[in-house]
């Protein structure tokens, strides 16, 4: 496993033949407290006061972590999708399991994106104008309400085994931490699986091998198309093994970003094109992106040093599913925040709301984010 993002090897950004963009507007949707040492170690794998015999959570200090979601438009066709939509204001709907496990530590303040888009949008930038959801994973701050207040015409678009994970849902299964109706198998909605084959996730070493085929026999794939790019589809990107040319321009790429949670994704996003870009170059370096990173971490200090995240056997527990892959990933994404064209924006990186609008603690409205570079305005954490 690779223990620095100086070692990974780098795969160029392909210049987009024609010079697509999309424009990347950041909405918050509420946010939450997070418990430090669910996230934080002292130091690079130093135990934390988890360990302790007489650890309690009234011992954990919490800070506000901001849930951001973003709008999308692919300029050459002026279509619109939205990436994550946050929490659901009804949280006494939510599956008995995180209401019960979840709500208690996190302390949620939700916001409907929806509302934000019927508030501030123009009128092409209304929920129900959206082609697709993409979510970075289906974790219920992420989720939403499923993308039914408002984006019913919408797609749900999700990251590789992401169904393992999100079927059965409650009350289906007791035990679920999502609704039976957020991922219906009844066809009401178009939901999309990103996929991968078993034999490139064997080439890659990926522990993911044969999910999907063992999720179909247990029928978790039920009215569920898988989008297939086959193996010449998933390129090699930046320092990531795997990601998609999601609009066949260059304009966006799904990047396959395991360990979170099952079917995390994330979204590099071009967002300028440089007049000094040669077009028949085969990288972009000239030009501007947004990776937009989901949960890849929770706070600005795992970009400077990702060995810092919380997990066992130096923590109590993990923000992760797989927390050693997530500290690879992490790394993986440092990597992209080290680029001076690339600014990384997780969903709960309060230091890019800071930089956006300093002094305030909730966003309201719509920011374009295009021009972060000409602004200067990437932080240093991200440098």
């Amino acid at each position: 496993m690779t223990s620095s993002s100086s070692k990974l090897p780098w795969h160029p950004i392909p210049a987009s033949p024609g010079a697509a963009t999309c424009n990347v507007h950041l909405l918050q949707a509420g946010g939450l407290m997070i418990p430090y040492s669910r996230v934080l170690l002292p130091g690079p794998k130093q135990a934390s006061h988890t360990l302790a015999a007489d650890h309690g959570p009234s011992r954990d200090e919490r800070y506000y972590a901001p849930d951001y979601c973003f709008l999308i438009e692919h300029t050459p066709t002026g279509t619109h999708y939205v990436f994550d939509l946050g929490m659901r204001e009804d949280l006494e709907s939510l599956p008995p399991l995180i209401k019960k496990h979840t709500l208690p530590v996190f302390t949620p303040h939700p916001k409907s994106p929806a509302d934000i888009l019927k508030r501030h949008g123009s009128p092409e930038q209304q929920p129900e104008k959206v082609k697709a959801v993409l979510f970075s994973h289906v974790h219920f701050d992420h989720v939403g309400d499923g993308a039914k207040a408002g984006f019913a015409n919408a797609e749900l678009w999700v990251g590789p085994t992401t169904c393992t994970y999100a079927r059965p849902g409650y009350p289906d299964f007791e035990g679920a931490p999502l609704l039976s109706e957020d991922f219906p198998t009844d066809g009401s909605r178009k939901i999309v699986e990103a996929y991968v084959s078993d034999e490139r996730l064997g080439e890659d070493r990926d522990g993911r091998v044969g999910k999907v085929a063992q999720g179909k026999k247990e029928g978790k794939y039920e009215a569920v198309e898988l989008r297939d790019v086959g193996d010449a589809g998933w390129i090699r990107l930046g320092s990531f093994d795997r990601a998609f040319d999601v609009f066949g321009d260059g304009s966006a790429y799904v990047i396959d970003a395991p360990g979170h949670s099952p079917g995390h994704q994330m979204l590099l996003v071009r967002t300028t094109t440089s007049a000094l870009s040669d077009l028949s170059a085969s990288s972009s370096d000239e030009d501007s992106f947004v990776l937009l990173a989901g949960d890849c971490y929770h706070h600005p200090d795992l970009l400077i040093d990702p060995e810092r995240t919380a997990r066992p056997p130096y923590s109590k527990g993990s923000m992760h599913a797989d927390p050693e892959v997530a500290v690879e990933t992490i790394h993986r994404t440092q990597a992209f925040a080290h680029r001076d064209n690339v600014w990384v924006m997780a969903a709960h990186d309060f230091s890019v709301g800071e930089a956006l609008r300093k002094g305030e603690k909730v966003i309201e409205g719509l920011i374009l984010i295009n021009d972060w570079r000409g602004k200067k305005q990437k932080p240093g954490a991200h440098l």
